[in-house]
């Protein structure tokens, strides 16, 4: 059974092209709406924007890996993640 074209390539092909499907949405609005004036107002959310891309294909990643190796523990990595996310989200964001 080959796993890279089951498991990885699934991945690498996700998130290729999520990164540059958003990449490309930042980089039309910062062209769209001037970049000085967009980043000192929103440069908050483009932060969240952009640690969510980061998170959300960390957790895949890290599930992935988990699967692969029959390693459960791994999803312990995950519930810490979750939780500082939580904490660093709930007190930069306001």
């Amino acid at each position: 059974m080959d796993l890279f074209s089951h498991s990885w390539l699934p991945f690498i092909y996700q998130y290729s092209f999520g990164l540059f499907i958003f990449g490309g949405g930042l980089f039309a609005i910062f062209k769209a709406y001037g970049y000085k004036e967009f980043w000192t107002n929103y440069r908050t959310w483009i932060f969240v924007l952009i640690w969510g891309f980061i998170y959300v294909s960390s957790i895949h990643l890290i599930m992935t890996i988990a699967a692969l190796n029959n390693m459960p523990q791994l999803y312990i990595v995950i519930l810490v993640g979750y939780l500082l996310t939580a904490l660093i989200l709930s007190r930069y964001v306001r």
